[in-house]
């Protein structure tokens, strides 16, 4: 994922599918029926003006250890819609998305920074405060 958490590649949303899927990483039911075009599109088109200073803060924070949770987790608030027409507004899918988050994030932290470093304990508490903070102030963007 380039610098930018907002920018991906078809290519690069390629590389981080495969990933997802050797990682075993919780996604929605429908993340497969994408393209990876449609994976790109959704981190390149995201509703910005609708994303919170906060919640930009925390997926920056998570873009250096956990891109694919990011991935799934914008691929979640683009295409909610698409999937779930009636119930799109549901409270129940938006806190189900950010709990995907976390749980992936986490999992995330675990597997790439040693039991014993400091940064694995950095990373989770990231993963959860991110968690958090896309509770808080996200629903905004889901509902756009």
């Amino acid at each position: 994922m380039s610098k930018d958490i907002l920018k991906l590649s078809p290519a690069e949303a390629h590389l981080l599918r495969k990933n997802i899927r050797a990682m075993k990483l919780k996604t929605p039911k429908w993340f497969e029926l994408l393209t990876n075009a449609e994976l790109a599109s959704a981190c390149n088109t995201a509703k910005s003006h609708h994303t919170s200073k906060e919640v930009k803060r925390a997926l920056g924070k998570l873009c250096g250890f956990a891109e694919e949770a990011i991935l799934i987790c914008r691929v979640e608030y683009r295409y909610s819609k698409r999937f779930h027409p009636l119930d799109y507004y549901s409270q129940q899918n938006f806190h189900a998305a950010n709990q995907r988050l976390w749980k992936n994030a986490k999992s995330l932290a675990k597997t790439r920074s040693s039991w014993h470093l400091p940064r694995r304990f950095w990373r989770l508490f990231l993963s959860r405060c991110a968690r958090h903070i896309a509770d808080e102030w996200g629903y905004d963007e889901w509902i756009a």
